[in-house]
C-alpha cells in the first residue's frame, strides 16, 4: 500500500533570544506513513516528538526539508494557504488538552460536524438539521465508546473520556491523518485502555493513518505495527515495534531501595473524620452524588504513600483537602506544627500558616516559567516556605494592616496551579505581586548554599543553578521544582499526578530521586499517580480509592493487583 505521508530532510532550529542560545529540535528527519497504518514514535522528553506533530499540522514552518501529505507538498517556502491545508488534512489529539465547550458530549461532536458543512462550529438552529448530525455524531461515539455519556457534560468527564470526547471530534473531520500527543496520559489503567481501544477499533473500521507519539512502550504495543525512535531531533532506530522500545530502554536506570519508615508512631499528618461532598452533573440532570465520607487516614513521618484509584473518584479531590484548597465539610485535615501539637489546615490563620510552610506541592498543570533561572525558582520558594522568613513577612503584613488570614490566602493561591490562582485574584480583586514585596528572595549565593544538598539529592549538577528552566528536560524540571521544595524545608511533599509527560527513563530517575531524598531527609511523600508501575516501586504503602472512599491501604502490589481485578475484570 502506497504512502499517504513523506517527511524528507525536516530541520527545526529555533532561537532562544533570552538566554542567547540556539536549539536544534529536529535534525534531518525523514520516513514514511502508509494508508492505514499506525506509526509510533517514541523517545525522551525534549527528543522533538511533539515539534514533529506541530510541523505536520501545520501549526509550524521548519527550516528545511519536504512533508507530502495526500498529494499536498510544504516546504519551508509554502504559502501560509499552504500550510493551511495540512491543517485541514490533518486531526490533532493534544495532551492534556481539554479545552472544549462546557455543553454535552454529542453537542461537542455536532458543533465539529457543523463546520464541515458551514464553515463554522455552531449547533444548528433547525431541528431537522440538527438530528440528521446527531445521528451521525452517535455513529462516532460509538466508535470511541461514549454512546453511554452522549448527554454529560464535557467538564464533569474524567481524563480518560474527555480524551475520548477529543478522538471523536477528531474523527467528525475525516481527516487523511490523525496525529495522537500521547493519549491516556492522564488516566487510569482502565480508562487508559478504554480510549486505546477506540484507537484500535479506528483501526479496524477505518483506513485512517495515524502517527502516534507516546513515552509509554505499552501504548506502542498494543496500537503499532512500525515505529520510529527520536534522540535529540535524530531518528535514531526505525523498525520493528519490539526493538525500538529496546533500544529505547537500555539506558534504564536499575531500581533503588526504599529505606524503612523509621517509627511508623510518628504522625505528621492526619484526616481526622473528614467528610467532602461534590455533585457530578449533565448539562441537564444531577449524575450523583460523590460523598467522600468519615475519612480517616493517618500518615507517619517519612512514609511514602500511594493513592491510586479510578479518575474522577475522590484523589484529586483528597489531595486538595490535604493542600488547603478545598474545605471539608466536616472533619480535621491536621498537619503536625510541633512536639505534639497539629494545625487544622481547613481553618485560616497564623497556625495555617505554620502547617503550610511544612507542605510542597506538585500539581498535575505542574510547569516553571521557562525564562527563569533556576536559582531564582529556588529563591522564590524558600521565601514563600521557609518559616523563619514566613515570620518575617507575617510582621511585615501586620504592619501594612494584612491580617495573618488574608496572608494566609495569599499563601494558598501561591500553591495552588497558576490559571486557578489568577482566577481567584481576579475574584479578590488582588495581585501576586504583594507577595514578593512582603517576601523578598534570598541572595544568590545564600540560595545557592542552601540548594546544593538537594540538588545532589535529586542527582542533578551544580552548575544547573545558573541556566533557565528553558535548557532543561521535564524530567529535570520536576527534580528541580521538588528540590527547591526541599531546599524550603518542607517536610511532606503532595505529588499529585504530575509525571504524566515524564518518559520512561526520566521518570526511573526522578522515581530514585524521591527515594534519596525519602532516605537522606525523612521526607513524607504522598503521591497520585495512574501509572501503576510508579506506586509499585516508589511507595511503602498504598491506598485505593472509589467512590469516596479509601477501600484498601496496605503492601503497593496487593493494592495495584486488587486495583487491576476490580476494574478491568469486564475487560478479561
Amino acid at each position: 500500500m502506497g504512502a499517504i505521508l513523506r517527511v524528507q530532510g525536516l530541520c527545526k532550529r529555533y532561537e532562544l533570544s533570552t538566554i542567547g542560545k540556539k536549539l536544534v529540535a529536529l535534525d534531518d528527519v525523514s520516513f514514511e506513513v502508509a494508508k492505514g497504518e499506525t506509526l509510533g514514535i517514541i523517545g525522551r522528553s525534549g527528543a522533538g516528538k511533539t515539534t514533529l506533530l506541530r510541523m505536520l499540522r501545520g501549526y509550524e514552518k521548519f527550516d528545511e526539508g519536504v512533508i507530502e501529505l495526500d498529494g499536498v507538498r510544504v516546504t519551508p517556502d509554502s504559502s501560509y494557504a499552504e500550510f493551511r491545508k495540512l491543517r485541514e488534512m490533518t486531526a490533532f489529539h493534544l495532551q492534556r488538552s481539554f479545552a472544549l465547550y462546557n455543553i454535552s458530549v454529542i453537542d461537542n461532536v455536532i458543533k465539529r460536524l457543523r463546520a464541515k458543512q458551514v464553515g463554522y462550529e455552531e449547533i444548528p438552529e433547525f431541528e431537522a438539521d440538527y438530528e440528521e448530525l446527531k445521528q451521525e455524531a452517535f455513529k462516532i461515539l460509538d466508535l470511541v465508546g461514549l454512546r453511554d455519556k452522549w448527554n454529560h457534560l464535557f467538564t464533569i468527564l474524567s481524563g480518560g473520556d474527555k480524551q475520548r470526547v477529543l478522538l471523536a471530534r477528531q474523527l467528525a473531520k475525516n481527516p487523511s491523518l490523525l496525529l495522537l500527543d500521547e493519549p491516556g496520559t492522564m488516566s487510569d489503567p482502565l480508562t487508559r485502555r478504554y480510549l486505546l481501544d477506540s484507537v484500535k477499533r479506528v483501526k479496524e473500521r477505518t483506513e485512517l493513518s495515524i502517527l502516534l507519539v507516546s513515552h509509554m512502550p505499552q501504548v506502542h504495543r498494543y496500537l503499532c505495527e512500525r515505529m520510529l525512535m527520536l534522540d535529540k531531533g535524530k531518528v535514531v532506530k526505525e523498525g520493528d515495534t519490539e526493538r525500538v522500545i529496546e533500544k529505547f530502554l537500555a539506558p534504564l536506570e536499575p531500581v533503588r531501595p526504599l529505606a524503612p519508615v523509621r517509627d511508623g508512631k510518628d504522625m505528621v499528618l492526619w484526616v481526622d473524620g473528614a467528610w467532602k461532598k461534590y455533585d457530578l452533573v449533565t448539562s441537564r440532570t444531577l449524575i450523583r452524588t460523590i460523598e467522600m465520607q468519615d475519612l480517616n487516614i493517618k500518615v507517619p513521618r517519612g512514609d511514602i504513600l500511594g493513592i491510586i484509584g479510578p479518575s474522577a473518584m475522590g484523589k484529586t479531590v483528597l489531595m486538595r483537602l490535604l493542600s488547603g484548597f478545598e474545605k471539608p465539610d466536616n472533619g480535621y485535615i491536621l498537619i503536625r506544627i510541633g512536639t505534639v501539637d497539629y494545625a487544622n489546615i481547613a481553618e485560616y490563620g497564623g497556625r495555617s500558616i505554620e502547617a503550610r510552610s511544612k507542605l510542597g506541592i506538585v500539581h498535575q498543570e505542574f510547569a516553571l516559567p521557562p525564562h527563569q533561572l533556576v536559582q531564582d525558582v529556588f529563591a522564590q520558594r524558600i521565601g514563600l516556605k521557609k518559616f523563619e522568613m514566613v515570620q518575617e513577612a507575617m510582621e511585615r503584613a501586620r504592619e501594612a494592616g494584612i491580617s495573618d488570614v488574608t496572608l494566609d490566602i495569599l499563601l494558598r493561591l501561591a500553591d495552588m496551579p497558576e490559571e486557578e490562582a489568577k482566577g481567584r485574584l481576579r475574584e479578590l480583586g488582588l495581585d501576586m505581586d504583594i507577595l514578593d514585596e512582603l517576601f523578598p528572595r534570598l541572595p544568590a549565593e545564600e540560595t545557592s548554599r542552601v540548594a546544593k544538598p538537594y540538588l545532589n539529592a535529586v542527582n542533578l549538577p551544580e552548575e544547573i543553578f545558573t541556566r533557565y528552566i528553558s535548557e532543561m528536560s521535564m524530567g529535570e524540571e520536576i527534580r528541580l521544582a521538588i528540590a527547591a521544595l526541599m531546599a524550603s524545608n518542607c517536610e511532606i511533599l503532595l505529588l499529585d499526578e504530575p509525571f504524566g509527560d515524564v518518559d520512561q527513563i526520566s521518570l526511573r530517575i526522578v522515581t530514585n530521586s524521591l527515594k534519596d531524598l525519602n532516605r537522606e531527609f525523612n521526607t513524607t511523600i504522598l503521591v497520585v499517580s495512574h501509572q501503576l508501575d510508579v506506586i509499585r516501586e516508589l511507595v511503602h504503602e498504598a491506598i485505593l480509592i472509589d467512590e469516596g472512599r479509601v477501600v484498601m491501604r496496605g503492601n503497593p502490589d496487593e493494592v495495584c493487583d486488587a486495583f487491576i481485578d476490580l476494574r478491568f475484570k469486564e475487560l478479561e
